[in-house]
C-alpha cells in the first residue's frame, strides 16, 4: 500500500522540478547592430515571457523599437 502512495508523490515532485528552465531573451533595437542578449534562470516560461518585452520609444528625434525574441 506504501508503494502505491510514492509514485503519484514521486511523479507531482518531478513536475514541479522540471517546470522550471533557463531562457534567453535577444533584444535588437533600430539603428543598432548588436543584439543585447539576456539569460534568465530558473524561471517558469510565463515569468521569463513577462521579463522580455519588446519596446518602443519616442522623442523629439524619433521613435526607437526594441524588439525581443525568448528562447530556450
Amino acid at each position: 500500500m506504501k508503494k502505491l502512495i510514492y509514485i503519484p508523490c514521486a511523479l507531482l515532485v518531478l513536475s514541479f522540478a522540471s517546470c522550471k528552465k533557463d531562457y534567453t531573451c535577444t533584444c535588437t533595437s533600430t539603428g543598432s547592430t548588436t543584439a543585447s542578449v539576456t539569460t534568465i534562470v530558473e524561471v517558469d516560461k510565463a515569468a521569463a515571457q513577462a521579463n522580455c518585452v519588446s519596446t518602443s520609444k519616442t522623442d523629439n528625434t524619433g521613435t526607437y523599437v526594441t524588439t525581443c525574441e525568448l528562447s530556450k
